[in-house]
């Protein structure tokens, strides 16, 4: 028998995004969601997420994704100031990094003020943090998310560990153990396929490694309306094939007979 936490951390990221969750949730087909609050979809989506918790037969963990690459926003004027209106690729992280010029009170700020974001609209604290594009693998972004997560007092979340060389995940693992944070490890992502039997291919074959208790990633999305090119509609048709395949009648039947468990 396997336990895997089947999740999508893009809760708040698009309409269709979050009503494929929502949908999915109902249906007993996701063990946890993150939920991004750096956009204008947070605080106008957040209470359907809310009652389709509450109403699900099963308990699916709610937490926060802390973004600070991509299209996200900074959410403080302090970011604002030095980011502008949109947080930088990874490229800027990945060069800054090995020279200690990642500007870590920023980052520190930004973590803290999702936190607090995500608190003050959802109204309870997150089971869990994970940092949006696998970005704890920098160690000061990792260091600030144990810390504040650490400072939690009483509402402590778990910490989810990004992908990343078996010594920087032992450290990670040690120093978060070490403040009294429980670790959730990063496993597999669902392939971003069209066909079918890829993701038939994924729960049969491509989850015998998995540790118990390993989260699993997957991006089901109802199709977005506009597309602008080819490669846009076919990432948005290998979410709704995500969707599809996870909400149809064969998925419960392919855990059974694998012997997974999502709850």
């Amino acid at each position: 028998m396997k336990r895997i936490m089947l999740t999508s951390l893009e809760f708040g990221t698009s309409f269709g995004v979050d009503r494929a969750i929502c949908d999915l949730i109902i249906a007993g087909r996701l063990s946890a969601v993150g939920c991004s609050v750096t956009g204008s979809l947070w605080t106008k989506e957040f209470y359907q997420l809310r009652d389709v918790v509450e109403w699900a037969e099963h308990e699916t963990k709610v937490g926060l994704t802390v973004c600070l690459t991509g299209d996200a926003m900074p959410v403080t004027d302090f970011g604002r100031e030095i980011f502008g209106e949109k947080f930088p690729n990874q490229n800027y992280y990945r060069l800054r990094a090995p020279l200690n010029l990642l500007p870590d009170e920023l980052i520190a700020a930004e973590v803290a003020a999702q936190i607090d974001m995500f608190e003050n609209v959802y109204a309870r604290a997150p089971a869990f943090i994970a940092v949006q594009g696998n970005m704890a693998r920098f160690p000061v972004i990792a260091n600030t998310v144990i810390a504040i997560a650490t400072m939690m007092r009483g509402r402590e979340p778990a910490v989810v560990a990004p992908l990343a060389s078996r010594r920087y995940l032992s450290g990670f693992v040690n120093k978060a153990v070490g403040s009294g944070l429980s670790v959730i490890h990063s496993g597999p992502s669902m392939p971003m396929q069209v066909e079918e039997d890829d993701l038939r291919d994924f729960f049969w074959h491509g989850l015998n490694e998995a540790e118990d208790q390993m989260m699993v990633f997957c991006h089901p999305a109802y199709k977005e309306e506009v597309v602008e090119s080819k490669k846009e509609k076919r990432f948005w048709e290998a979410r709704q094939n995500q969707l599809n395949f996870l909400n149809g009648e064969e998925f419960p039947f392919l855990l059974m007979e694998k012997d997974i468990f999502l709850f």
